[in-house]
């Protein structure tokens, strides 16, 4: 039991997460030795350090628990809704620190995500640093009605919760709402396979789409945007461009907020297809691997914000990796589709083998090319490895460049209304014979037509038949003859 004390009574519950949280148990404990005289602090600690100075506690019995809040003149808690919910019944507006991941904390932020959201509509009272929960305690301990809830009524305390749990429901969204929130799942087509198969021609026109938000190639962002400060395709720096300040503001407070080479080595750790084996197997263990679920949590605070900023329906990530798919799988708040896109290998081949330069540097760097035999291997592997993610019940569809180019306008369709989209006829009057009419999109990396705005060419691009040399051809269609089969291309590309 705990020992009674005439002194106002402050509160830090931490739950019985596994993960410990010292940074919430350290700043209390450091507030408490500074106001000893002035408050009786007591500490759930759980799997945390314990505290030096307050009172401390590993676990507490639930009674005991609910009592000491219904005294206490203030809570501070995670942010989890559970304890949260806890604190409201007894009466109490709780001091909120959410656990973080990156801190170790917890496997995601979606504490974080969470306490942000109940805290903008007066549910609790969020404190990001220790000057803010200093400021917060201070307020209590002054007898700021704010920390506390006027219960009334037959049975008050279920009236708290219910009213939360209303709150709850419609902050994200659960079954049954009548409408939707900003954090029902973001729905994402991620197009999958390799490069040079028209999949920034495909996200564009998919983008030109009203509540379709086209990005590019989303993975690049955090080394071509943030590292190197790249063109945006609206054709500002990447960090010049107000819409994605707007979005990292709130994904993320501001992109200064991220060590930006530091996200950048994770994404190149992860984000890569010699990482299939370790993306699949991220939550075999309790723990999960720290590397894919914090970089999985990143990429869900982008999107969500994306989705919020933007108010799409459907976000179109031509990133292409099957790794970038497949870590998409591990965020609870995207609901994913993957459209794989493929091209006739000798068409891709020769196009790695261009010298092009990029559209959005200086001017003197050029876009990676590869020879014959290594671009033919790259198109088995990364095909191969599309193949696989379309085994992981995920909703999927499988498009030729080639049929996307003989019929744009029915294919945007087709692929919108596959993803829960109502197009109709007016939506695709931007496609004409031969072009469609591009607008201004924010695309982060990608082919150089991302820049491109106004009239643009819609049509086969076969350079290949007449440029490609006989031995070249040869060795693509040795190499990629099985997957020549499976899309249905002519095994031996005749000249035309």
């Amino acid at each position: 039991m705990t020992t009674s004390s005439p002194l106002p009574l402050v509160m830090l519950v931490v739950g019985t997460d596994h993960h410990p949280f010292d940074r919430a148990v350290g700043w209390v404990d450091d507030w408490a030795v500074a106001n000893a005289s002035r408050a009786r602090v007591v500490i759930q600690y759980g799997t945390s350090t314990p505290p030096v100075h307050a009172e401390g506690h590993d676990l507490l019995p639930v009674a005991e628990l609910e009592a000491m809040m219904a005294q206490a003149v203030a809570v501070v808690c995670h942010g989890g809704p559970g304890t949260i919910m806890g604190a409201r019944e007894a009466g109490v507006v709780p001091i909120c620190i959410p656990r973080q991941s990156a801190l170790g904390e917890h496997v995601d932020d979606h504490q974080v995500r969470f306490a942000t959201r109940v805290a903008e509509v007066g549910q609790v009272h969020l404190a990001s640093s220790e000057d803010e929960l200093a400021a917060l305690l201070e307020q209590a301990l002054d007898g700021d009605d704010g920390f506390r809830l006027d219960l009334v009524g037959d049975d008050p305390a279920a009236a708290a919760v219910e009213k939360f749990s209303q709150l709850v429901d419609g902050l994200f969204g659960r079954p049954g709402n009548a409408e939707a929130s900003s954090a029902d799942p973001v729905r994402v087509i991620s197009i999958t396979g390799w490069g040079r198969s028209g999949s920034t021609l495909l996200d564009r026109l998919l983008g030109q789409v009203a509540g379709v938000c086209s990005v590019g190639e989303l993975r690049e962002l955090w080394q071509r945007g943030l590292v190197e400060n790249r063109l945006c395709g609206c054709g500002r720096r990447f960090r010049d461009c107000d819409w994605w300040t707007r979005i990292g503001e709130r994904a993320f407070g501001g992109w200064d907020r991220l060590d930006a080479p530091d996200v950048a080595a994770l994404c190149a750790r992860v984000d890569r297809t010699g990482s299939i084996p370790r993306v699949l197997t991220a939550r075999a263990t309790p723990e999960g691997d720290p590397d894919v679920m914090r970089y999985a949590d990143l990429l869900g605070r982008l999107y969500r914000a994306i989705a919020d900023v933007t108010g799409a329906r459907v976000i179109v990530d031509s990133s292409k990796l099957p790794t970038h798919s497949l870590l998409l799988r591990q965020i609870a708040g995207v609901d994913l589709r993957v459209l794989h896109l493929v091209r006739d290998p000798r068409g891709v081949v020769f196009s790695w083998q261009k010298e092009i330069v990029r559209a959005d540097g200086d001017g003197r760097d050029h876009l990676r090319r590869y020879g014959v035999a290594a671009a033919s291997v790259r198109y088995m592997l990364y095909n191969a490895a599309a193949h696989v993610v379309r085994t992981r019940r995920v909703p999927s569809r499988f498009l030729r460049y080639e049929d996307l180019v003989e019929r744009p306008a029915d294919t945007v369709s087709d692929v919108l209304t596959w993803a829960g989209v109502d197009v109709a006829p007016a939506d695709l009057a931007f496609i004409h014979e031969g072009t469609a009419e591009l607008g201004v999109d924010h695309t982060v990396d990608g082919n150089p037509m991302r820049l491109l705005q106004g009239p643009v060419a819609v049509a086969l691009d076969d350079e290949w038949r007449r440029s490609l040399r006989p031995r070249q051809r040869a060795v693509v269609s040795a190499i990629t003859a099985p997957l020549i089969a499976v899309y249905g291309y002519a095994m031996w590309g005749d000249r035309r």
